[in-house]
């Protein structure tokens, strides 16, 4: 799991009392496939909760990743897209989508090791800057 969060909002995340039912909750076996992925952007996106760094005004998401269902896509389409990315993919549920995203991902870190930097055409870390989570929050 990938994410950005205040040291305050993960040690109260983690070890505060008051959001030990949830963490309860979602780590039961077999209940939430991917409870990390669940926990943490629950409390992130949940202003009520309080956290340090939460954030205050949380998109619905398809405001987020204005995207459709995967099989849609065309990857090559999208590829130069400065903020696609994907969080995971499951070998025996979309084996196709994950080969395209890991040839993607390795083609990407070649030619960052062979300049010696990322592409600064095709990944602009402004559009983070500018989201509301970044600007609005506890």
């Amino acid at each position: 799991m990938y994410g950005a969060f205040r040291r305050e909002c993960l040690h109260e995340a983690v070890m505060g009392r008051a959001l030990g039912p949830i963490l309860d909750l979602m780590l039961k076996p077999n209940y939430i496939r991917h409870p990390d992925e669940f926990f943490f952007p629950t409390l992130a996106c949940n202003s009520r909760l309080r956290l340090p760094g939460s954030c205050l005004h949380s998109p619905a998401p398809m405001s987020e990743v204005n995207l459709n269902y995967l099989p849609s896509l065309s990857f090559g389409k999208t590829t130069p897209v400065p903020h696609l990315f994907a969080n995971k993919f499951h070998a025996d549920y979309q084996p196709e989508a994950y080969d395209e995203m890991e040839e993607w991902y390795f083609q990407r870190v070649a030619a960052e090791i062979k300049s010696g930097s990322y592409n600064r055409r095709m990944f602009d870390p402004n559009i983070y800057a500018e989201r509301l989570c970044s600007r609005y929050h506890i």
